[in-house]
């Protein structure tokens, strides 16, 4: 990593300890059967990571869920056939500061929303995706297993050459068996 990418690093890391102080939370619990609106967020760059979304974001309306997604895009522009979902949001890369933060009101609009859960399916350990889910006020926070990570209340361990989709079947299974004692007596009331 280059000095100017750390000097970002630890910057971003600093503003984020100092927002992180005047947050607060109610921290629950959730799965697919109690929770009634979940957030997820994801890198939308490529359009098969957009395809797998969109695929778990219809799984999961069908169960009468509400379901509100924010996607990244690192080019000038999101593809059209973004803008014609309904509740997805998008911000680009020329939205980022020098630092990595997101300003944009997509974002601020998806931080002012209190989901039962929210979702990070960004493979990578981007800053902008750790802000997000830092500063969220959802009650509970689900995404993939990345180090350093406190910000998180549940996390899946998947192998690097594992991809999207293998990320949302195994979120998709957790959040299914989850503080569901009928169905997994081994992660009762995790």
């Amino acid at each position: 990593m280059n000095i100017y990418l750390k000097i970002q690093l630890v910057i971003g890391n600093f503003v984020l300890k100092k927002k992180l102080k005047h947050s607060r939370r109610t921290k629950k619990v959730h799965n697919l059967k109690t929770a009634k609106r979940i957030g997820i967020v994801f890198n939308a760059t490529e359009q098969d990571d957009y395809r797998q979304v969109s695929g778990f974001v219809k799984d999961i309306q069908d169960r009468g869920i509400e379901v509100k997604v924010l996607g990244f895009v690192n080019d000038k522009d999101a593809p059209n056939e973004y803008l014609l979902k309904k509740n997805f949001s998008y911000f680009l890369k020329k939205s980022l500061n020098w630092y990595g933060k997101p300003a944009n009101p997509e974002v601020e609009r998806f931080l002012n929303e209190k989901f039962d859960i929210v979702i990070d399916f960004s493979l990578d350990n981007d800053y902008l995706f750790k802000y997000i889910m830092a500063l969220s006020p959802s009650r509970f926070k689900v995404g993939k297993f990345k180090e350093p990570n406190n910000y998180y209340d549940f996390m899946i361990r998947i192998n690097k050459d594992k991809d999207l989709k293998y990320l949302i079947e195994q979120t998709s299974h957790y959040l299914e068996v989850i503080n569901r004692p009928e169905l997994s007596p081994s992660l009762m009331n995790i």
